[in-house]
């Protein structure tokens, strides 16, 4: 992704029941999956895991829309004013 002349690094953040996980899109892999990684709320992902004392990151090389028997359920809205 390029803004203004500079490439930029993509950070998400999934959340699933035991905890977080950074993920960190190189701006390839942004382009690749550029319209999941926008519009897609259940995301597939794989990449190389990178630990450093508590903090974690997943450094995508793939996204992809899971295929499942059922659709997940919607989220809940998380207001927290």
């Amino acid at each position: 992704m390029r803004v203004a002349g500079f490439i930029l690094v993509v950070f998400m953040t999934l959340e699933d029941e035991t905890g977080f996980v950074n993920l960190v899109l190189w701006p390839d892999v942004f382009q690749r999956n550029a319209v999941l990684a926008r519009t897609e709320s259940f995301l597939g992902v794989s990449g190389k895991l990178q630990r450093e004392h508590e903090v974690v990151h997943l450094v995508v090389e793939e996204l992809w829309q899971p295929r499942l028997e059922r659709a997940p359920a919607e989220p809940r809205s998380r207001d927290f004013h």
